[in-house]
């Protein structure tokens, strides 16, 4: 498996909330190369990034990936936070 994914971003039309505020929802999908008979892993990020003023092409992708950036950190940081399940004693059965 390569260590860097193929990144492609897929955009919807950009939407205005109620304050008149611009926003672009996107999906981001990070897929790495199969290794041999088996396919490579992938990951989806449905995100949604501010539109600000006149940005290029190349701001408007910048700011999906820090989008799907701030999500999958944050998706880690509470998977890291998973509280740990402990079981009870187990009881000796006299026979």
């Amino acid at each position: 498996m390569t260590a860097k994914p193929e990144i492609s971003v897929s955009a919807d039309e950009p939407r205005a909330d109620k304050l008149g505020q611009f926003w672009s929802p996107a999906k981001v999908t990070l897929t790495w190369s199969p290794t041999g008979d088996l396919p490579g892993p992938s990951i989806q990020v449905s995100i949604v990034a501010p539109i600000r003023g006149h940005m290029t092409v190349d701001e408007l992708r910048q700011a999906h990936l820090q989008a799907a950036h701030d999500v999958l950190s944050a998706a880690l940081l509470s998977v890291e936070q998973i509280p740990k399940v402990h079981r009870r004693a187990q009881q000796k059965v006299s026979r």
